[in-house]
């Protein structure tokens, strides 16, 4: 017996069904398709088909969704093989990558000539059709399992208007008309295109009956070509690096002058800064209205500037294009946790087609590719050794800076490593310092108000001791400046308005947008901001704030936050000030050399002598407990398993994570190395349901999101 392959968007793998009743023909593959899940309807994805044996729990589809396939070939086996490089179920990357479906318009009623006494007493009424909404979806089930339930399932529609799809119809005059609806985008049907054209409905229903038109939801509005003046290159590069801000989006405008282009971002903030040059590009991203989303998904085409879900985008692009590769955003903090550069390349591998990846500074993982760097503008840096200035939090020669700003009329941003008044309370005489109950982290001190202590990773908050509850000092003193603290200062020493910016709350930058001066105090939320026109001065108070953390990519986050600093404001090189306790850290040599690639190179040398990526994946298994040696016991039984399978320097621990205590459970690492074969090799022989998994892991503190 045949049977569809279905992939819901959960975690799970494809399920068997068999075809809707009376549409037991070919297996329509990509189609959307209603099914019962668990008392529910659900919509899934056909994936496939496979022979069965009949049996009480293999059940009917519903009802196909689609005329045509939501999904090709192509994008149906990306999905499964990114599923097998991402260690997760099918189901999972689909609910990843692709859009919300539309709601769905579900009716039912008894089957016609089907005996009403097998209704419940209280459902007379489905002798006619009724909205499934107001009934029990369990009860509907056991009648769908009778086979006395019909069901009307679609997806609601929104407004619809009529789209070109193809070009050059053979019959001039439908040509005409065509190429008249390619210019006008769009029609609000036959009729108003009749109109415009001088043919009759008739004729133009041609176009319509032989695919060269259709309806769709109504496309987004979009400018004119911008003025950019392309970069054309003689031969296309695997990796284009360096240049100012403007040189790379004259790059891209070369990459992408002729044909279909999908260019991916690893936010919104900077898809929406490119698009200011490129008004002809079609935005793809999570911000936009489902139905949008839906619209731009049915029919990709022309240059599309995406986030990570433009991956799925069932089209054949002449190329892709992977912007800033190396930033953080590019991480999925839950699902499949997929890192997204390595999924644009096998994308791109499936289709057959060149990958480029563009950014100011490379990835260590892009390395090994041809390319291109272009010299950038040498940086003006200054690094001030905090074991021999004076002055905290900013040093002597910092505050001179800030009122030489004061003095032109000029702006600054001082970027600060922690949000709050100060990253902990100390006691002066015995040592002591308030901790989370639920975590093994300092609460950080927020004065504002009454004060109060606040954990950033379980929320817990308490009010600050008046006296060190240990040895009953007064002497608790805040150490680490944060956001609140830098602010207090800055006004204590300057006449300047003093503003803040972090990602929970933003002071209104409209003053310093017109050119007045002042002072930004922000978190690297101030990235993704807009640009001050008279930036003069950049300071990290306590650079190294950014540089320590617990994974062995934060020198190379690190070294990437520096040079974007430096773009802080294009056209214009502000001085970067940093006070640090490690002067002679090689990312700061990097950045006074002027040279972007000196540092990745060094760094890669680094992991591949530790035998950690790019010379070897990596995964990272976590488990967790509220009693610490249950924990324990798990993590080593993972070992354990692996004992006579793997080799020695293919496991690393397990180990206590980094902080490790969160949220009231005792958090252990284990850690995977090898290819993508051999990790797949050493997961098969673990049990998925002990642990949770991340695929190349870029952090390390904090509990996994499910």
């Amino acid at each position: 017996m045949r049977a569809l392959k279905v992939a819901l968007p959960l975690p799970l793998p494809p399920m068997s069904y068999l075809p809707p009743l009376g549409q037991e023909g070919e297996a329509p593959l990509g189609l959307r398709v209603a099914v019962p899940w668990r008392g529910e309807v659900r919509v899934g994805v056909v994936v496939g088909e496979e022979e069965v044996r009949p049996g009480p729990g293999l059940r009917h589809a519903i009802a196909y969704l689609d005329q045509t396939p939501y999904l090709r070939p192509e994008e149906i086996r990306f999905a499964e093989e990114a599923a097998r490089y991402l260690f997760a179920p099918l189901g999972q990357v689909l609910l990843d990558f692709l859009p919300p479906f539309p709601e769905l318009s579900h009716r039912v009623r008894l089957y016609p000539g089907a005996d009403p006494k097998v209704l419940p007493q209280g459902l007379e009424a489905l002798s006619e059709w009724r909205e499934a909404k107001g009934y029990d979806p369990k009860l509907l089930d056991l009648l769908r399992e009778a086979g006395v339930l019909e069901e009307a399932v679609a997806f609601k529609e929104g407004k619809k208007v009529l789209l070109p799809l193809k070009e050059g119809h053979p019959d001039p005059d439908l040509d005409r008309a065509l190429r008249l609806l390619w210019d006008m985008g769009h029609a609000e049907s036959l009729s108003a295109l009749a109109r415009a054209t001088g043919l009759g409905v008739r004729r133009l229903k041609r176009l319509l009956e032989e695919g060269y038109v259709g309806y769709g939801p109504p496309p987004e509005a979009r400018g004119e070509e911008g003025g950019v003046e392309p970069l054309f290159l003689p031969e296309r590069p695997e990796r284009l690096n360096g240049g100012r801000f403007s040189e790379r989006v004259r790059l891209l405008k070369g990459l992408v002058a002729q044909g279909d282009h999908l260019v991916l971002f690893p936010e919104v903030s900077l898809l929406q800064r490119f698009l200011a040059f490129f008004p002809e590009a079609r935005a793809y991203h999570g911000g936009l209205p489902p139905r949008a989303r839906e619209a731009l998904f049915r029919f990709p085409r022309g240059l599309v500037f995406a986030t990570y879900g433009g991956l799925l985008l069932p089209f054949t692009p002449s190329s892709l294009v992977v912007v800033e590769e190396g930033s953080e955003s590019y991480k999925l903090a839950s699902g499949t946790r997929a890192f997204v550069p390595p999924l644009a390349e096998l994308r791109a591998r499936l289709l057959g087609i060149p990958l480029t990846y563009l950014s100011l500074v490379p990835s260590v993982e892009v390395l090994d590719r041809p390319g291109l760097t272009f010299p950038v503008p040498k940086p003006r840096v200054m690094v001030l050794d905090l074991r021999r200035e004076k002055g905290y939090p900013f040093a002597g020669r910092a505050l001179a800076l800030l009122k030489q700003v004061e003095e032109k009329g000029r702006q600054a941003v001082v970027l600060a490593a922690r949000k709050g008044y100060s990253a902990l309370l100390l006691c002066g005489d015995c040592g002591y310092k308030p901790t989370c109950p639920n975590c093994a982290l300092s609460l950080r001190y927020y004065r504002e108000g009454r004060g109060r202590l606040l954990c950033h990773q379980c929320g817990h908050e308490e009010p600050p001791p008046l006296l060190c509850p240990e040895c009953g000092s007064p002497l608790l003193e805040p150490r680490g400046p944060g956001l609140e603290w830098l602010s207090e200062e800055l006004r204590r020493h300057l006449s300047l308005p003093v503003l803040r910016y972090a990602k929970e709350g933003k002071d209104d930058l409209s003053p310093l947008l017109e050119g007045r001066p002042g002072v930004v105090v922000g978190t690297t939320a101030i990235l993704r901001g807009p640009s001050l026109p008279e930036l003069a001065l950049v300071l990290l108070p306590y650079a190294d704030g950014f540089l320590y953390d617990s994974d062995f990519r934060a020198a190379e986050r690190y070294h990437r936050l520096l040079w974007a600093l430096t773009e802080l404001r294009p056209g214009r090189r502000p001085l970067l000030l940093l006070q640090t306790y490690t002067p002679d850290h090689p990312a700061h040599q990097g950045l006074l050399e002027g040279g972007v690639e000196a540092f990745p190179w060094a760094e890669k040398a680094l992991r591949e002598a530790l035998h950690y990526p790019p010379k070897v994946r990596m995964v990272k298994l976590e488990v967790s407990h509220r009693q610490e040696e249950r924990a324990l016991e798990a993590a080593f039984a993972l070992k354990e398993a692996l004992k006579g399978v793997a080799q020695e320097e293919e496991v690393l621990g397990p180990a206590p994570a980094p902080v490790p205590r969160v949220k009231g459970v005792f958090v252990y690492h284990l850690l995977l190395r090898g290819s993508t074969e051999r990790l797949l090799e050493l997961l098969s022989h673990l049990d998925r349901r002990r642990f949770k998994l991340d695929p190349d892991p870029h952090r390390f503190v904090g509990l996994l999101e499910d």
